[in-house]
């Protein structure tokens, strides 16, 4: 355990709990009910992504809003987290290939800093306010200090700050949209550059997220031999939580600190468990489902919300739940492959702990 690491909340601790949201596919709503019946919640918020192969999902994204517009009105306390790319097209910035907008031509951070995106985003408001979802919490750019994205932003943090300002100030001026809220959200770590370096400004944010994965290629944890005992693999699953979650130069402790500066309270709006063929992740690690439990139960660390990623895709995957209905039945791999943490997750984190 991390100096100065709580231990795992008891239930004098429960009712400060942040809240608790998931996501579960495209428009999973049918997954999010799901997980939330696995924990014997009554409530969980909902997370989904808008997928950036147009110009048109970005200020247009109806079939999303159609759908958990009624999700998010069906039961009190519902709400929805919406992560929304800021440059159409692949990693390469060579543009949209589908749509009726901008099709072939090349994004760039430095035009969305010039406002010309602005029209999209107002556009997306006014689509948010229309489908009553003007609650909504979006992560814009999400994981920007990585380089898997088109909005990848290292080498040119002052456009990506202006970029996120306008965006903000374009959405807040919409009628309707001024409770509408914007979370500014790194990955874990240094990734390709230090992330705070492309803060846009107090004004123009309201949670600091950071996404929490058990996966790292941190020395001397991920993989461990394979003679390894479990003695061994809990001793390097420990180490990662230490070394590289917690105490890495943008691990969690940073973090903390950080948005305390800003007065932002801190989300973590992806986290999980990973098994992966790269075999960089930690498994069935308990004490991952543990210390994240404690971390985000601790008033002290000002967590507002969190959202387990809770799926398995074909090379990796982080799914807790039974998913839907069964194995197969949505033609993905539903259930885990990580019983004890499961376990673990649902005495720590459901109804009845």
């Amino acid at each position: 355990m991390a100096s100065g690491m709580p231990a795992p909340a008891g239930p004098a601790s429960a009712k400060a709990e942040p809240v608790l949201g998931t996501y579960h596919w495209p428009n999973g709503t049918a997954g999010v009910d799901a997980f939330a019946a696995w924990l014997g919640r009554e409530v969980v918020w909902g997370l989904d992504f808008v997928g950036g192969e147009s110009w048109s999902n970005v200020g247009w994204p109806v079939f999303w809003l159609e759908h958990w517009s009624k999700w998010v009105k069906a039961k009190p306390g519902r709400r929805f987290v919406l992560s929304i790319p800021i440059l159409a097209g692949p990693v390469d910035g060579s543009g949209p290939k589908q749509g009726d907008v901008g099709v072939g031509v090349a994004v760039s951070l430095e035009k969305g800093a010039a406002g010309e995106y602005n029209i999209h985003f107002q556009q997306l408001a006014e689509n948010l306010v229309k489908h009553g979802l003007a609650d909504t919490i979006l992560r814009p750019a999400w994981e920007f200090n990585g380089d898997w994205y088109a909005w990848r932003a290292k080498g040119k943090t002052a456009a990506f700050a202006e970029y996120w300002r306008q965006i903000v100030k374009t959405m807040r001026a919409v009628p309707g949209a001024g409770t509408l809220k914007f979370c500014w959200n790194p990955t874990l770590g240094d990734q390709q550059f230090p992330a705070d370096e492309a803060w846009p400004g107090d004004a123009f944010v309201d949670y600091v997220g950071v996404d929490v994965y058990d996966e790292t290629w941190h020395e001397g944890t991920y993989p461990w031999p394979a003679d390894a005992d479990a003695a061994e693999i809990a001793r390097r699953q420990k180490k990662s939580w230490d070394e590289w979650i917690i105490a890495s130069p943008r691990g969690l402790a940073f973090w903390v600190k950080f948005a305390k500066e800003h007065g932002k309270p801190l989300a973590i709006p992806e986290w999980g468990l990973v098994w992966a063929s790269h075999n960089h992740g930690g498994g069935d690690d308990v004490h991952f489902i543990e210390q994240m439990h404690a971390f985000i139960t601790d008033p002290k660390n000002s967590v507002a919300f969190h959202c387990y990623f809770d799926i398995n895709e074909s090379d990796h995957g982080h799914q807790l739940s039974p998913g839907v209905t069964g194995a197969g039945s949505t033609g993905k791999e539903e259930g885990t492959k990580f019983p004890k943490s499961a376990a673990r997750f649902r005495e720590l984190f459901g109804a009845g702990k």
